[in-house]
């Protein structure tokens, strides 16, 4: 009869102990480890300064950490994959000569791409003179994918990132809603699904790059960030010619995955305009997800017709599989 009561107190002691690690590691895998007061940092890098033109090149892409066609899949990786991807990325977006890229999915020193800092190598090899950068995850520990363990993300640092050939006067970060079905350790160990508001000084004008990822699997939030979109957008396109870009996780026709696609409260949105004819939107041969077979839209650029004029316009698919996603690629012109 004593040896049951002492069974039950080596189980409670047992279970407090267990409980009190997984608090512990709870505490300590969500803990951020940059300083918070360079979320939203601007960043120069030695280059040659722009010269003046007319026409200018934007191009969008969800560059998911260079990880191809792996991006969150519970597999080994090798370093090899991530640069040989980032040399593809560079040979492909190189002779494009862009002034502007909006990045999502870039990493700046993270375990699963071993620990590059994917901004730098970029901004360096296209020789871009300024970043802006937005970071959405900061943890010390992401226990994603859950198993094996030996496929967790770990120290993840990661965001979205405007790279300029011209000076990026001003970025905010702005966090927009999370899952609210989802318990409070999902969205604490989770990124933050962000839009970054660029100002960018264009000779005499400035311009507004608005770079956002949208969440990509609860159709309520991504509506209500959709939505918050559409008003920050209201709040520069009296003012400023806008570029709205970015993943927006949505995409025409409806599929089922995405029954309504929340992209259309911005497609009906009259200050702005895709730059991709919305009556071909539907069309496969400008889909941007998965790169190895698209099939799907989820990456758009969006501007202002007040003052800005789309000249040209395609799917970069020479980047092959380095990311799940294919850029975009936008030519444009000021109107005077």
């Amino acid at each position: 009869m004593k040896l049951l009561p002492t069974l039950l107190k080596i189980g409670g002691i047992t279970l407090g102990l267990v409980i009190f690690a997984v608090v512990v590691f709870y505490f300590w895998a969500s803990s951020n480890g940059y300083p918070r007061n360079k979320y939203a940092e601007i960043i120069d890098y030695p280059a040659t300064a722009p010269t003046n033109k007319d026409e200018f090149t934007l191009i969008t892409y969800n560059i998911g950490y260079l990880s191809g066609l792996t991006n969150n899949q519970a597999v080994s990786r090798e370093k090899k994959l991530f640069d040989d991807n980032l040399k593809t990325v560079v040979g492909a977006l190189k002779p494009l000569n862009a002034d502007f890229i909006g990045l999502q999915e870039i990493d700046l020193g993270s375990k699963r791409s071993f620990k590059v800092n994917q901004v730098l190598e970029l901004a360096k090899a296209l020789s871009f003179n300024q970043a802006g950068i937005a970071i959405n995850w900061d943890k010390t520990y992401v226990p994603f994918p859950y198993l094996p363990f030996s496929a967790h993300f770990g120290r993840i640092l990661s965001g979205q990132a405007v790279l300029s050939r011209y000076p990026i006067t001003n970025n905010k970060r702005i966090v927009l809603d999370t899952v609210a079905s989802k318990p409070f350790f999902y969205n604490a160990l989770y990124l933050d699904r962000v839009a970054q508001v660029s100002e960018i000084q264009v000779d005499n004008r400035s311009v507004i790059i608005i770079n956002v990822h949208l969440e990509a699997f609860d159709a309520p939030t991504r509506r209500k960030q959709t939505e918050y979109i559409q008003k920050l957008v209201s709040e520069y396109v009296d003012k400023y010619p806008v570029l709205l870009i970015g993943d927006f996780n949505s995409t025409v026709p409806p599929i089922p995955e995405n029954p309504q696609p929340t992209v259309d409260i911005l497609l009906k949105t009259a200050s702005i305009k895709s730059a991709l004819p919305p009556e071909a939107l539907d069309n496969p041969q400008i889909a941007t997800f998965p790169s190895d077979k698209p099939t799907v839209k989820f990456d758009y650029v969006f501007y202002t017709p007040k003052n800005i004029e789309v000249t040209e316009w395609r799917i970069v698919d020479e980047v092959k599989q380095a990311s799940d996603h294919l850029p975009v690629m936008v030519k444009f012109r000021f109107k005077d």
